[in-house]
Protein backbone atom coordinates (compact mmCIF):
# COMPACT_ATOMS: atom_id res chain seq x y z
CA UNK A 1 0.00 0.00 0.00
CA UNK A 2 1.10 3.73 -0.80
CA UNK A 3 1.21 6.42 1.07
CA UNK A 4 -1.95 8.16 -1.02
CA UNK A 5 -3.56 4.85 -0.62
CA UNK A 6 -5.80 4.82 2.51
CA UNK A 7 -7.73 1.91 3.89
CA UNK A 8 -11.93 2.75 3.86
CA UNK A 9 -13.57 1.69 6.95
CA UNK A 10 -17.84 0.87 6.00
CA UNK A 11 -19.83 2.99 7.90
CA UNK A 12 -22.44 2.20 10.31
CA UNK A 13 -25.36 1.55 7.74
CA UNK A 14 -23.86 -0.68 5.61
CA UNK A 15 -22.45 -2.66 8.24
CA UNK A 16 -26.31 -2.91 9.40
CA UNK A 17 -27.63 -3.48 5.62
CA UNK A 18 -25.15 -6.23 5.46
CA UNK A 19 -26.69 -7.70 8.88
CA UNK A 20 -30.05 -7.47 7.44
CA UNK A 21 -31.16 -4.47 9.44
CA UNK A 22 -31.90 -2.10 6.30
CA UNK A 23 -34.73 -0.25 5.38
CA UNK A 24 -37.04 -3.29 4.50
CA UNK A 25 -36.50 -4.75 7.79
CA UNK A 26 -37.77 -1.38 9.86
CA UNK A 27 -40.90 -1.07 7.07
CA UNK A 28 -41.37 -5.05 8.27
CA UNK A 29 -40.82 -4.13 12.36
CA UNK A 30 -43.73 -0.88 11.86
CA UNK A 31 -46.03 -3.28 10.10
CA UNK A 32 -46.03 -5.60 12.52
CA UNK A 33 -45.78 -3.10 15.09
CA UNK A 34 -49.26 -1.68 13.96
CA UNK A 35 -50.78 -5.29 13.08
CA UNK A 36 -49.85 -6.52 16.84
CA UNK A 37 -50.93 -2.77 18.47
CA UNK A 38 -54.28 -3.57 17.00
CA UNK A 39 -54.77 -6.76 17.76
CA UNK A 40 -53.69 -6.23 21.06
CA UNK A 41 -56.49 -3.59 21.60
CA UNK A 42 -58.90 -6.11 19.61
CA UNK A 43 -57.86 -8.94 22.03
CA UNK A 44 -59.09 -6.41 25.03
CA UNK A 45 -62.43 -5.69 23.58
CA UNK A 46 -63.07 -9.30 23.04
CA UNK A 47 -62.30 -10.65 26.45
CA UNK A 48 -64.79 -7.68 27.57
CA UNK A 49 -67.94 -9.09 25.22
CA UNK A 50 -66.99 -12.71 26.18
CA UNK A 51 -66.04 -13.21 22.37
CA UNK A 52 -63.70 -16.35 23.14
CA UNK A 53 -64.01 -17.64 19.68
CA UNK A 54 -63.49 -14.73 17.97
CA UNK A 55 -60.58 -14.15 20.09
CA UNK A 56 -58.74 -17.92 19.77
CA UNK A 57 -59.03 -16.80 15.93
CA UNK A 58 -57.41 -13.62 16.63
CA UNK A 59 -54.78 -15.01 18.66
CA UNK A 60 -53.88 -17.72 16.45
CA UNK A 61 -53.79 -15.38 13.53
CA UNK A 62 -51.32 -12.94 15.17
CA UNK A 63 -49.15 -15.68 16.41
CA UNK A 64 -48.80 -17.26 13.10
CA UNK A 65 -48.10 -13.60 10.98
CA UNK A 66 -45.38 -12.72 13.34
CA UNK A 67 -43.44 -16.43 12.94
CA UNK A 68 -43.89 -16.04 9.57
CA UNK A 69 -42.13 -12.92 8.99
CA UNK A 70 -39.86 -13.07 11.99
CA UNK A 71 -38.63 -16.09 11.83
CA UNK A 72 -35.59 -16.75 9.43
CA UNK A 73 -36.71 -20.18 7.71
CA UNK A 74 -40.40 -19.08 6.80
CA UNK A 75 -38.65 -16.86 3.94
CA UNK A 76 -40.58 -18.81 1.38
CA UNK A 77 -44.03 -18.87 3.13
CA UNK A 78 -44.26 -14.90 3.28
CA UNK A 79 -44.84 -14.74 0.05
CA UNK A 80 -48.58 -17.32 0.47
CA UNK A 81 -49.57 -15.64 3.72
CA UNK A 82 -51.52 -12.66 2.48
CA UNK A 83 -53.42 -15.11 0.57
CA UNK A 84 -53.49 -17.84 3.04
CA UNK A 85 -55.06 -14.84 5.31
CA UNK A 86 -57.44 -14.06 2.97
CA UNK A 87 -58.61 -17.57 2.36
CA UNK A 88 -58.99 -18.41 6.31
CA UNK A 89 -60.55 -14.79 6.76
CA UNK A 90 -63.10 -15.30 4.17
CA UNK A 91 -63.76 -18.95 3.33
CA UNK A 92 -62.63 -21.47 6.60
CA UNK A 93 -63.36 -19.03 9.03
CA UNK A 94 -66.88 -18.14 8.37
CA UNK A 95 -67.61 -22.39 7.40
CA UNK A 96 -65.94 -22.60 10.77
CA UNK A 97 -68.47 -20.07 12.58
CA UNK A 98 -71.53 -21.30 11.01
CA UNK A 99 -70.86 -24.91 12.29
CA UNK A 100 -70.49 -23.42 16.14
CA UNK A 101 -73.24 -21.39 16.16
CA UNK A 102 -75.22 -24.74 14.25
CA UNK A 103 -74.10 -26.49 18.31
CA UNK A 104 -75.62 -23.41 20.19
CA UNK A 105 -78.61 -22.22 21.53
CA UNK A 106 -78.48 -19.07 19.28
CA UNK A 107 -81.74 -17.81 18.68
CA UNK A 108 -84.19 -14.63 19.82
CA UNK A 109 -83.45 -14.38 22.84
CA UNK A 110 -80.20 -15.54 23.09
CA UNK A 111 -78.03 -13.62 21.04
CA UNK A 112 -75.78 -12.09 23.94
CA UNK A 113 -72.76 -13.10 25.72
CA UNK A 114 -73.40 -13.97 29.42
CA UNK A 115 -71.73 -10.87 30.35
CA UNK A 116 -73.95 -8.45 28.35
CA UNK A 117 -77.03 -10.62 29.63
CA UNK A 118 -75.80 -9.61 33.47
CA UNK A 119 -75.31 -6.40 32.60
CA UNK A 120 -78.59 -5.95 31.18
CA UNK A 121 -80.91 -7.97 33.92
CA UNK A 122 -79.33 -5.63 36.63
CA UNK A 123 -79.68 -2.56 34.58
CA UNK A 124 -83.59 -3.18 35.02
CA UNK A 125 -85.65 -1.30 37.82
CA UNK A 126 -88.43 -2.44 39.92
CA UNK A 127 -91.60 -0.26 40.35
CA UNK A 128 -93.97 -1.87 43.79
CA UNK A 129 -97.49 -1.44 41.71
CA UNK A 130 -98.91 -0.55 45.43
CA UNK A 131 -96.37 1.78 46.11
CA UNK A 132 -94.68 3.37 43.25
CA UNK A 133 -93.18 5.97 44.98
CA UNK A 134 -93.43 9.61 44.22
CA UNK A 135 -93.85 11.52 41.10
CA UNK A 136 -92.14 14.38 40.04
CA UNK A 137 -92.09 16.96 37.42
CA UNK A 138 -88.93 16.60 34.81
CA UNK A 139 -87.34 19.30 33.12
CA UNK A 140 -84.40 19.24 31.01
CA UNK A 141 -81.04 21.49 31.75
CA UNK A 142 -78.15 21.93 29.33
CA UNK A 143 -74.57 23.32 28.97
CA UNK A 144 -72.59 22.81 25.99
CA UNK A 145 -72.99 19.16 25.40
CA UNK A 146 -73.95 18.41 28.80
CA UNK A 147 -77.09 17.32 29.63
CA UNK A 148 -79.08 17.14 33.27
CA UNK A 149 -82.54 16.54 34.41
CA UNK A 150 -84.19 18.47 37.12
CA UNK A 151 -87.34 16.38 39.42
CA UNK A 152 -89.53 18.88 41.29
CA UNK A 153 -92.08 16.82 43.11
CA UNK A 154 -95.00 18.12 44.54
CA UNK A 155 -93.90 19.40 48.01
CA UNK A 156 -91.01 21.71 46.07
CA UNK A 157 -88.24 18.89 46.47
CA UNK A 158 -85.80 19.06 44.05
CA UNK A 159 -83.53 16.60 42.83
CA UNK A 160 -80.74 17.09 40.25
CA UNK A 161 -78.08 15.00 37.97
CA UNK A 162 -76.96 13.43 35.43
CA UNK A 163 -78.60 10.53 33.77
CA UNK A 164 -77.47 7.49 31.79
CA UNK A 165 -78.40 4.79 29.43
CA UNK A 166 -80.89 2.01 31.17
CA UNK A 167 -77.76 -0.34 30.12
CA UNK A 168 -75.08 1.39 31.05
CA UNK A 169 -73.25 0.98 34.47
CA UNK A 170 -74.68 3.05 37.57
CA UNK A 171 -73.46 6.75 38.10
CA UNK A 172 -72.89 6.51 41.75
CA UNK A 173 -71.96 10.16 41.57
CA UNK A 174 -74.68 11.67 39.48
CA UNK A 175 -76.86 12.81 41.94
CA UNK A 176 -75.66 17.01 42.87
CA UNK A 177 -77.08 19.45 45.09
CA UNK A 178 -78.79 21.84 43.25
CA UNK A 179 -78.26 24.75 46.05
CA UNK A 180 -74.73 23.82 46.53
CA UNK A 181 -74.20 24.84 42.16
CA UNK A 182 -76.65 28.08 42.82
CA UNK A 183 -80.02 28.73 41.56
CA UNK A 184 -81.49 31.13 39.40
CA UNK A 185 -85.27 31.54 40.22
CA UNK A 186 -86.39 35.04 38.89
CA UNK A 187 -89.92 34.26 38.37
CA UNK A 188 -90.56 32.51 41.93
CA UNK A 189 -92.41 29.17 40.70
CA UNK A 190 -89.79 26.74 42.29
CA UNK A 191 -88.43 25.91 39.21
CA UNK A 192 -85.10 27.44 38.28
CA UNK A 193 -83.72 28.88 34.88
CA UNK A 194 -80.69 28.35 35.81
CA UNK A 195 -78.27 25.59 38.56
CA UNK A 196 -75.21 26.64 38.26
CA UNK A 197 -73.97 27.00 34.99
CA UNK A 198 -76.90 25.06 33.38
CA UNK A 199 -79.75 26.52 31.48
CA UNK A 200 -82.96 25.10 31.35
CA UNK A 201 -84.69 24.39 27.79
CA UNK A 202 -87.79 25.34 26.77
CA UNK A 203 -90.50 23.09 25.93
CA UNK A 204 -90.25 22.89 22.20
CA UNK A 205 -85.90 22.40 22.76
CA UNK A 206 -86.75 19.79 24.95
CA UNK A 207 -88.74 17.54 22.31
CA UNK A 208 -86.18 18.97 19.40
CA UNK A 209 -83.42 17.12 21.89
CA UNK A 210 -85.74 14.10 21.88
CA UNK A 211 -84.68 13.30 18.16
CA UNK A 212 -81.03 12.42 19.41
CA UNK A 213 -81.90 11.57 23.11
CA UNK A 214 -84.20 8.68 24.19
CA UNK A 215 -85.63 10.15 27.12
CA UNK A 216 -87.57 6.90 28.31
CA UNK A 217 -84.43 4.61 28.02
CA UNK A 218 -82.44 7.34 30.72
CA UNK A 219 -81.95 6.69 34.67
CA UNK A 220 -81.00 8.56 37.04
CA UNK A 221 -79.08 7.73 40.18
CA UNK A 222 -79.48 8.64 43.56
CA UNK A 223 -78.20 7.02 46.87
CA UNK A 224 -82.02 5.94 47.68
CA UNK A 225 -82.53 4.25 44.16
CA UNK A 226 -83.34 5.13 40.77
CA UNK A 227 -85.13 7.40 38.91
CA UNK A 228 -86.67 6.05 36.06
CA UNK A 229 -88.30 8.29 33.20
CA UNK A 230 -92.00 7.12 32.22
CA UNK A 231 -92.80 9.91 29.55
CA UNK A 232 -91.54 13.18 27.97
CA UNK A 233 -94.91 14.83 27.24
CA UNK A 234 -95.97 14.93 30.50
CA UNK A 235 -92.28 15.02 32.40
CA UNK A 236 -93.40 12.61 34.75
CA UNK A 237 -90.87 10.09 36.58
CA UNK A 238 -91.25 7.87 39.31
CA UNK A 239 -88.60 6.31 42.08
CA UNK A 240 -87.87 2.48 41.46
CA UNK A 241 -85.15 0.26 42.56
CA UNK A 242 -82.77 -2.11 41.41
CA UNK A 243 -84.16 -5.44 40.37
CA UNK A 244 -81.80 -8.05 40.02
CA UNK A 245 -77.87 -8.25 41.33
CA UNK A 246 -75.50 -10.91 40.04
CA UNK A 247 -73.53 -12.84 42.75
CA UNK A 248 -70.65 -13.95 40.94
CA UNK A 249 -68.91 -16.06 43.20
CA UNK A 250 -71.87 -18.45 43.05
CA UNK A 251 -72.68 -17.83 39.65
CA UNK A 252 -76.71 -16.88 40.49
CA UNK A 253 -78.79 -13.97 39.50
CA UNK A 254 -80.38 -12.80 42.78
CA UNK A 255 -83.97 -11.09 42.84
CA UNK A 256 -83.68 -8.49 45.35
CA UNK A 257 -87.83 -7.77 45.12
CA UNK A 258 -88.71 -11.20 45.71
CA UNK A 259 -86.15 -12.69 47.69
CA UNK A 260 -85.27 -15.16 44.38
CA UNK A 261 -82.61 -17.02 43.21
CA UNK A 262 -81.94 -17.75 40.01
CA UNK A 263 -79.45 -20.28 38.58
CA UNK A 264 -77.81 -20.99 34.92
CA UNK A 265 -80.50 -23.52 33.16
CA UNK A 266 -79.46 -26.96 32.97
CA UNK A 267 -81.26 -28.87 30.34
CA UNK A 268 -81.66 -28.48 26.45
CA UNK A 269 -84.69 -25.58 26.68
CA UNK A 270 -82.94 -23.77 29.24
CA UNK A 271 -79.56 -23.75 28.85
CA UNK A 272 -78.62 -20.29 28.32
CA UNK A 273 -80.77 -18.75 30.07
CA UNK A 274 -81.06 -17.85 34.44
CA UNK A 275 -84.11 -20.12 35.83
CA UNK A 276 -85.68 -19.04 39.19
CA UNK A 277 -86.85 -21.19 41.40
CA UNK A 278 -90.10 -20.88 40.99
CA UNK A 279 -89.57 -22.08 37.55
CA UNK A 280 -89.44 -18.33 35.57
CA UNK A 281 -87.13 -18.29 33.22
CA UNK A 282 -85.65 -14.46 32.97
CA UNK A 283 -84.40 -13.15 29.39
CA UNK A 284 -82.46 -12.58 27.43
CA UNK A 285 -80.71 -15.48 27.67
CA UNK A 286 -76.92 -15.70 25.99
CA UNK A 287 -75.06 -17.86 23.89
CA UNK A 288 -74.37 -21.45 24.38
CA UNK A 289 -73.01 -24.78 23.37
CA UNK A 290 -76.23 -27.37 23.00
CA UNK A 291 -74.56 -30.15 21.16
CA UNK A 292 -76.42 -31.25 17.91
CA UNK A 293 -79.59 -31.26 18.80
CA UNK A 294 -80.52 -29.02 15.52
CA UNK A 295 -79.57 -31.74 13.68
CA UNK A 296 -81.64 -34.55 15.31
CA UNK A 297 -84.20 -32.32 14.90
CA UNK A 298 -84.08 -32.33 11.29
CA UNK A 299 -83.74 -36.04 10.77
CA UNK A 300 -86.39 -36.63 13.62
CA UNK A 301 -88.72 -33.87 14.38
CA UNK A 302 -91.40 -34.62 12.12
CA UNK A 303 -92.07 -30.70 11.87
CA UNK A 304 -89.09 -30.27 10.23
CA UNK A 305 -88.14 -33.74 8.74
CA UNK A 306 -91.21 -33.92 6.01
CA UNK A 307 -90.59 -30.15 5.00
CA UNK A 308 -86.79 -31.01 4.99
CA UNK A 309 -87.10 -34.42 2.88
CA UNK A 310 -89.55 -32.58 0.65
CA UNK A 311 -87.11 -29.23 0.09
CA UNK A 312 -84.16 -31.12 -0.83
CA UNK A 313 -85.54 -33.62 -3.08
CA UNK A 314 -87.17 -30.50 -5.17
CA UNK A 315 -83.85 -28.85 -4.82
CA UNK A 316 -81.77 -31.53 -6.42
CA UNK A 317 -84.67 -31.11 -9.45
CA UNK A 318 -84.36 -27.88 -9.69
CA UNK A 319 -80.45 -27.82 -9.95
CA UNK A 320 -80.12 -30.95 -12.27
CA UNK A 321 -83.03 -29.89 -14.40
CA UNK A 322 -81.36 -26.16 -14.79
CA UNK A 323 -78.12 -27.85 -15.91
CA UNK A 324 -79.35 -29.94 -17.75
CA UNK A 325 -81.99 -27.85 -19.72
CA UNK A 326 -79.64 -24.80 -20.44
CA UNK A 327 -76.63 -26.72 -21.20
CA UNK A 328 -78.59 -28.94 -23.92
CA UNK A 329 -79.79 -25.67 -25.76
CA UNK A 330 -76.43 -24.13 -25.08
CA UNK A 331 -74.79 -27.01 -26.64
CA UNK A 332 -77.65 -27.57 -29.29
CA UNK A 333 -77.19 -23.95 -30.64
CA UNK A 334 -73.01 -24.29 -30.78
CA UNK A 335 -73.09 -26.95 -32.86
CA UNK A 336 -75.83 -25.83 -34.85
CA UNK A 337 -73.64 -21.88 -35.24
CA UNK A 338 -70.48 -23.87 -35.65
CA UNK A 339 -71.11 -25.57 -38.85
CA UNK A 340 -69.71 -23.81 -41.67
CA UNK A 341 -72.79 -23.52 -43.78
CA UNK A 342 -74.96 -21.33 -41.28
CA UNK A 343 -74.94 -17.76 -42.19
CA UNK A 344 -74.75 -14.37 -39.92
CA UNK A 345 -73.20 -16.68 -37.48
CA UNK A 346 -71.63 -13.69 -35.83
CA UNK A 347 -75.38 -11.96 -35.43
CA UNK A 348 -76.92 -15.05 -34.28
CA UNK A 349 -74.43 -15.44 -31.39
CA UNK A 350 -75.14 -12.24 -30.79
CA UNK A 351 -78.64 -12.43 -29.95
CA UNK A 352 -78.35 -15.46 -28.43
CA UNK A 353 -75.92 -13.79 -25.60
CA UNK A 354 -78.67 -10.91 -24.70
CA UNK A 355 -80.12 -12.45 -21.86
CA UNK A 356 -76.55 -13.13 -20.56
CA UNK A 357 -75.76 -8.96 -21.27
CA UNK A 358 -78.74 -8.31 -19.15
CA UNK A 359 -78.61 -8.21 -15.72
CA UNK A 360 -79.81 -11.32 -14.26
CA UNK A 361 -82.44 -9.51 -11.51
CA UNK A 362 -83.64 -7.38 -14.14
CA UNK A 363 -84.48 -10.54 -16.12
CA UNK A 364 -86.26 -11.87 -13.54
CA UNK A 365 -88.68 -9.16 -12.55
CA UNK A 366 -89.60 -8.89 -16.19
CA UNK A 367 -90.40 -12.82 -16.04
CA UNK A 368 -92.94 -12.34 -12.77
CA UNK A 369 -94.74 -9.62 -15.21
CA UNK A 370 -94.51 -11.80 -18.27
CA UNK A 371 -95.52 -14.89 -15.98
CA UNK A 372 -98.59 -13.16 -14.01
CA UNK A 373 -102.07 -15.33 -14.17
CA UNK A 374 -104.00 -12.56 -15.02
CA UNK A 375 -101.97 -9.79 -17.33
CA UNK A 376 -98.68 -11.72 -18.26
CA UNK A 377 -98.26 -11.47 -21.62
CA UNK A 378 -97.19 -15.60 -21.83
CA UNK A 379 -101.05 -16.10 -20.99
CA UNK A 380 -102.01 -14.32 -23.60
CA UNK A 381 -100.51 -15.59 -26.42
CA UNK A 382 -101.48 -18.84 -25.00
CA UNK A 383 -105.23 -17.46 -25.26
CA UNK A 384 -104.55 -16.35 -28.78
CA UNK A 385 -103.53 -20.35 -29.94
CA UNK A 386 -106.75 -21.37 -27.80
CA UNK A 387 -105.16 -22.86 -24.75
CA UNK A 388 -106.36 -21.77 -20.59
CA UNK A 389 -104.58 -19.68 -18.61
CA UNK A 390 -101.54 -21.17 -16.48
CA UNK A 391 -101.25 -20.20 -12.88
CA UNK A 392 -97.66 -19.92 -12.95
CA UNK A 393 -96.23 -18.45 -10.27
CA UNK A 394 -99.68 -19.62 -7.93
CA UNK A 395 -100.33 -23.34 -8.85
CA UNK A 396 -97.01 -25.52 -7.10
CA UNK A 397 -96.96 -27.34 -9.78
CA UNK A 398 -96.72 -24.65 -12.45
CA UNK A 399 -94.71 -22.53 -10.16
CA UNK A 400 -91.99 -25.51 -10.55
CA UNK A 401 -91.83 -25.41 -14.17
CA UNK A 402 -92.02 -21.50 -14.45
CA UNK A 403 -88.87 -21.46 -11.93
CA UNK A 404 -86.84 -23.89 -14.03
CA UNK A 405 -87.63 -22.14 -17.51
CA UNK A 406 -86.69 -18.49 -16.32
CA UNK A 407 -83.22 -20.21 -14.95
CA UNK A 408 -82.81 -21.93 -18.18
CA UNK A 409 -83.16 -18.84 -20.11
CA UNK A 410 -80.62 -17.24 -17.79
CA UNK A 411 -77.88 -19.95 -17.98
CA UNK A 412 -78.09 -21.48 -21.15
CA UNK A 413 -76.11 -18.08 -23.17
CA UNK A 414 -73.28 -19.00 -20.48
CA UNK A 415 -73.44 -23.09 -21.87
CA UNK A 416 -73.49 -21.21 -25.64
CA UNK A 417 -70.80 -19.35 -24.59
CA UNK A 418 -68.18 -21.96 -23.09
CA UNK A 419 -69.92 -24.96 -25.64
CA UNK A 420 -68.53 -22.77 -28.55
CA UNK A 421 -65.15 -22.59 -27.06
CA UNK A 422 -64.80 -26.00 -26.41
CA UNK A 423 -65.94 -27.10 -29.75
CA UNK A 424 -63.35 -25.13 -31.33
CA UNK A 425 -60.47 -26.14 -29.39
CA UNK A 426 -61.43 -29.84 -30.56
CA UNK A 427 -58.87 -30.91 -33.28
CA UNK A 428 -60.73 -31.03 -36.87
CA UNK A 429 -58.27 -34.44 -37.73
CA UNK A 430 -59.84 -36.32 -35.09
CA UNK A 431 -63.36 -36.20 -36.29
CA UNK A 432 -62.03 -36.60 -39.84
CA UNK A 433 -60.62 -39.59 -38.90
CA UNK A 434 -63.37 -40.80 -37.28
CA UNK A 435 -65.55 -40.35 -40.99
CA UNK A 436 -62.83 -41.82 -42.72
CA UNK A 437 -63.16 -44.93 -40.22
CA UNK A 438 -66.86 -44.91 -41.28
CA UNK A 439 -68.51 -42.99 -38.16
CA UNK A 440 -71.71 -41.62 -39.39
CA UNK A 441 -72.07 -37.84 -37.55
CA UNK A 442 -73.89 -38.84 -34.59
CA UNK A 443 -71.54 -41.63 -34.05
CA UNK A 444 -68.27 -39.05 -34.22
CA UNK A 445 -70.62 -36.83 -31.83
CA UNK A 446 -71.17 -39.29 -29.29
CA UNK A 447 -67.63 -41.35 -29.13
CA UNK A 448 -65.37 -38.45 -30.24
CA UNK A 449 -66.78 -34.79 -30.05
CA UNK A 450 -68.78 -35.05 -26.68
CA UNK A 451 -66.49 -37.31 -24.75
CA UNK A 452 -63.93 -34.06 -25.54
CA UNK A 453 -66.15 -31.57 -25.03
CA UNK A 454 -66.91 -33.09 -21.12
CA UNK A 455 -63.51 -33.25 -19.83
CA UNK A 456 -63.31 -29.30 -20.61
CA UNK A 457 -66.75 -28.73 -19.46
CA UNK A 458 -67.06 -30.75 -16.70
CA UNK A 459 -66.23 -28.86 -13.82
CA UNK A 460 -67.86 -25.86 -15.15
CA UNK A 461 -71.07 -27.95 -15.17
CA UNK A 462 -69.91 -29.22 -11.78
CA UNK A 463 -69.49 -25.47 -11.16
CA UNK A 464 -72.78 -24.39 -12.54
CA UNK A 465 -74.83 -27.08 -10.38
CA UNK A 466 -73.57 -25.80 -7.19
CA UNK A 467 -74.35 -22.45 -7.94
CA UNK A 468 -77.82 -23.86 -9.09
CA UNK A 469 -78.22 -25.32 -5.82
CA UNK A 470 -77.77 -21.99 -3.73
CA UNK A 471 -79.51 -19.82 -6.19
CA UNK A 472 -81.33 -17.69 -3.79
CA UNK A 473 -81.80 -14.80 -5.83
CA UNK A 474 -84.15 -16.20 -8.35
CA UNK A 475 -86.17 -18.77 -6.04
CA UNK A 476 -86.88 -15.33 -3.55
CA UNK A 477 -87.55 -13.31 -6.35
CA UNK A 478 -89.48 -15.12 -9.20
CA UNK A 479 -91.77 -16.78 -6.38
CA UNK A 480 -90.52 -15.63 -2.94
CA UNK A 481 -90.46 -19.60 -2.19
CA UNK A 482 -94.63 -20.26 -3.09
CA UNK A 483 -96.69 -20.46 -3.23
CA UNK A 484 -96.64 -21.78 0.47
CA UNK A 485 -97.49 -24.91 1.75
CA UNK A 486 -100.40 -24.32 4.06
CA UNK A 487 -100.06 -27.59 6.41
CA UNK A 488 -96.87 -27.56 6.89
CA UNK A 489 -95.40 -26.67 10.22
CA UNK A 490 -92.98 -24.77 9.33
CA UNK A 491 -92.91 -22.09 6.95
CA UNK A 492 -91.90 -23.31 3.73
CA UNK A 493 -93.24 -22.78 -0.11
CA UNK A 494 -93.35 -24.82 -2.94
CA UNK A 495 -90.82 -23.61 -4.74
CA UNK A 496 -87.99 -23.36 -1.49
CA UNK A 497 -85.25 -24.30 -2.13
CA UNK A 498 -82.55 -25.23 0.61
CA UNK A 499 -81.27 -21.80 1.22
CA UNK A 500 -84.35 -20.20 1.23
CA UNK A 501 -85.94 -22.59 3.44
CA UNK A 502 -82.71 -22.04 5.37
CA UNK A 503 -83.89 -18.19 5.14
CA UNK A 504 -87.39 -18.78 6.18
CA UNK A 505 -86.12 -20.89 9.30
CA UNK A 506 -83.86 -18.33 10.58
CA UNK A 507 -85.89 -14.48 10.02
CA UNK A 508 -89.43 -15.83 8.38
CA UNK A 509 -90.52 -18.22 10.56
CA UNK A 510 -93.11 -16.21 13.06
CA UNK A 511 -91.29 -17.34 16.27
CA UNK A 512 -88.11 -15.62 16.55
CA UNK A 513 -84.64 -16.05 14.62
CA UNK A 514 -83.89 -19.35 14.68
CA UNK A 515 -79.92 -18.83 13.70
CA UNK A 516 -78.55 -22.37 14.85
CA UNK A 517 -81.67 -24.47 12.82
CA UNK A 518 -80.62 -22.44 10.50
CA UNK A 519 -76.84 -23.19 10.37
CA UNK A 520 -77.37 -26.45 11.03
CA UNK A 521 -79.58 -26.75 7.61
CA UNK A 522 -76.94 -24.72 5.69
CA UNK A 523 -73.97 -26.68 7.22
CA UNK A 524 -75.53 -29.77 5.47
CA UNK A 525 -76.28 -27.86 2.26
CA UNK A 526 -72.51 -27.46 2.49
CA UNK A 527 -71.86 -30.85 2.78
CA UNK A 528 -74.22 -32.04 -0.20
CA UNK A 529 -72.12 -29.75 -2.61
CA UNK A 530 -69.10 -30.98 -1.48
CA UNK A 531 -70.08 -34.83 -1.91
CA UNK A 532 -72.12 -33.96 -4.97
CA UNK A 533 -68.60 -32.21 -6.16
CA UNK A 534 -66.71 -34.78 -4.95
CA UNK A 535 -68.31 -37.00 -6.99
CA UNK A 536 -68.34 -34.70 -10.19
CA UNK A 537 -64.41 -34.02 -10.23
CA UNK A 538 -63.84 -38.05 -9.78
CA UNK A 539 -66.07 -38.32 -13.41
CA UNK A 540 -64.09 -35.82 -14.81
CA UNK A 541 -60.90 -37.39 -13.61
CA UNK A 542 -61.69 -40.79 -15.19
CA UNK A 543 -62.91 -38.39 -18.81
CA UNK A 544 -59.62 -36.86 -18.80
CA UNK A 545 -57.89 -40.32 -18.66
CA UNK A 546 -59.91 -41.92 -21.14
CA UNK A 547 -59.83 -38.93 -23.47
CA UNK A 548 -57.06 -36.57 -22.51
CA UNK A 549 -54.61 -37.98 -24.58
CA UNK A 550 -56.43 -37.68 -27.75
Amino acid sequence: MTGTERETKPSAGTLMRQAGFGRGFWIKMLVLAVVDAIALYAVVVLISDGAWLFLAALILGTLFVNWVYLWPGTRALRWVTPGLIFMVAFMVFPILYTLYISVTNWETGNVLQKPQVIEQLEARSFVDPDDPGELFDLYVFQDGAEIRFLLVGDNGELLFGEPRDRAADPLPDAAADPEELGIVDDDGDGVPEMIGSYVRLERAQVFALAGTLDFENQILDLVEGQVEITGLSQGRVVLAAQRFEYDSERDVMVDLVEGRECLPGTDLETTGNFVCDDGEVLSPGWVAITGFNHYADIFTSESIRGPFAGVLVWNFVFATASVFFSFSIGLILAIVLQHERVRGRTFYRSIYILPYAVPAILSMFIWQGLLNEQFGQVNDLLEVFGFERVPWLTDGTWAKVAVILVNTWLSFPYMFLISTGALQAIPVELQEAARVDGAGGWKVFTNVTFPLLMVSLAPLLIASFAFAFNNFVIIYILTTGGPPILDAAVPVGSTDILITFTYDLALASGVGNRFALASAVTVLIFLIVLVVSAIGFRFTRRLEEIYGGL
